[in-house]
């Protein structure tokens, strides 16, 4: 049995900047697929017990993997959110309300998102408020 190696995807690339609005829509779907990818590489491997005690090792090298490739994605995908926004793109709030809803199932995994986003800078006070209003009054 081998275990794959979800693919960590570099978080900041220096021609983000250059791309426009279209090729950062796509640079932010790229990097969701690549997060999917990891969470099903994870949520795959979990599922079977006599694999997870046979090979543990590589299970677990896989999780940690899985992990480090989900992270970097939401970091790239926050990034170009930012320089989405930056440059004023028409469909950033689009984007980033998609990714948000698709992020997790959970009401508490939605807002710890966007803590995060708040946090890095990428939310304003603002923005964090009124996201977090419509979290809490979606469920």
């Amino acid at each position: 049995m081998s275990c794959a190696t979800p693919e960590v995807v570099v978080v900041k690339d220096p021609l983000d900047e250059k791309k426009n609005c279209f090729e950062l829509e796509n640079s932010v779907a790229e990097t969701q697929k690549f997060k999917r990818d990891a969470l099903f590489e994870k949520e795959n491997t979990g599922g079977n017990m006599a694999r997870m005690i046979l090979f543990w090792p590589a299970m677990a090298t896989t999780f940690h993997n899985a992990d480090k490739a989900i992270k970097a994605a939401n970091d790239r995908t926050f990034h170009l959110l930012k320089i989405m926004k930056d440059k004023n793109c028409k469909n950033v709030d689009l984007v980033s309300s998609e990714i948000l809803k698709n992020s997790t199932q959970t009401v508490a995994g939605q807002l710890s998102i966007l803590r995060e986003m708040y946090k890095s800078g990428d939310l304003t006070k603002e923005e964090f408020k009124k996201a977090k209003k419509k979290v809490l009054e979606s469920e």
